[in-house]
């Protein structure tokens, strides 16, 4: 793992030396990601690491039943000066890490971010086009983890890719300090999974922030469906409950696609999509309803035609 003790050396010369445990304090870092993402095991990541360096370190996640492609929280909290007391969700960060680029438009990611902490993005967009929504008096640093995931590891999974980045933006921990725990973790696929960290520490690019710089205001999403009372008469409806509240066709990085000239309208992506979000259209050919579809891949696994391909989302 020599490219880890070299990289390393750049970090510390890299004058971010102000956001490392140097004062009585401790430091405290929140993941967003969704279900399925790794969020709350690269929190467990860096927690391990911090305490193969001595220091105190604790991490826990935030979700109820949420399933694969909810947003979900992590957290962790770093000391080098004693026992961390406080089990409470982090509301303060010193250091917020976004691991799905679609996040910033569903939900205020900044919230609560200290004026002179990190906000850490996977995105594929130019630095300048993500300092324009969340930008702030924060330093920013970007990285398009989901695009270096897919080549070094073959699937969009970022949580050991955005360690990378997080260090790049805070040098919290050395980052040869991550091998130890990601081998215990992921055993035969620690290999390319540290690499996907090496590569995502040299890729991210760090902003600092510009005085006097206001950011745009976020917009996030808000549909409403409507009630059945609005609905046209003689339709046998059900009222919804709580699901109408949840957009869930925004939860996904990957979208099925049919491809007709093998599809021959057997159903089978009908009967086992768990979310009931596989539909017909006029010529009988499947196709999904994109508000729902959380991209999970059941069907085109189950799709014995291979007619379904899963496709990144843009």
């Amino acid at each position: 793992m020599r490219g880890f003790e070299s990289l390393q050396g750049r970090s510390e010369l890299s004058g971010l030396q102000g956001l490392q445990l140097s004062v009585d304090s401790v430091f405290e870092i929140r993941w967003h990601g969704r279900g399925g993402q790794g969020a709350v095991t690269s929190a467990e990541i860096v927690a391990l690491a911090a305490i193969s360096e001595g220091k105190y370190a604790q991490a826990f996640p935030s979700f109820g039943p949420e399933r694969r492609g909810a947003p979900v929280l992590a957290f962790n909290r770093v000391s080098t000066t004693g026992h961390i007391r406080v089990r409470a969700p982090i509301l303060s960060p010193d250091v917020v890490v976004v691991l799905d680029p679609g996040l910033p438009y569903v939900t205020d990611v900044t919230s609560g971010l200290k004026a002179d902490g990190v906000l850490v993005v996977n995105t594929s967009k130019r630095p300048e086009e993500v300092e324009e929504r969340l930008g702030g008096s924060w330093r920013l640093a970007v990285v398009d983890a989901t695009a270096i995931a897919r080549q070094v590891l073959g699937v969009p999974i970022v949580n050991t890719t955005m360690l990378g980045a997080l260090i790049k933006a805070t040098a919290l921990v050395r980052l040869e300090s991550l091998i130890e725990p990601i081998e215990e973790r992921f055993g035969a696929r620690a290999k390319s999974n540290i690499e996907a960290s090496r590569i995502a520490f040299e890729a991210t690019k760090i902003v600092e922030p510009k005085a006097g710089f206001r950011p745009v205001p976020p917009v996030f999403k808000e549909e409403k469906l409507p009630s059945w009372r609005e609905l046209l008469a003689g339709c046998v409806v059900v009222e919804p409950g709580n699901a109408k509240s949840y957009r869930t066709g925004d939860w996904r990085s990957d979208r099925p696609i049919w491809n007709r000239d093998r599809c021959i309208k057997c159903g089978i992506c009908f009967l086992f999509c768990p979310e009931g979000c596989v539909r017909q259209d006029r010529d009988g050919y499947f196709e999904a309803d994109l508000y729902y579809c959380k991209g999970c891949g059941i069907c085109a696994c189950e799709c014995w035609t291979q007619a379904i391909t899963m496709v990144e989302e843009s």
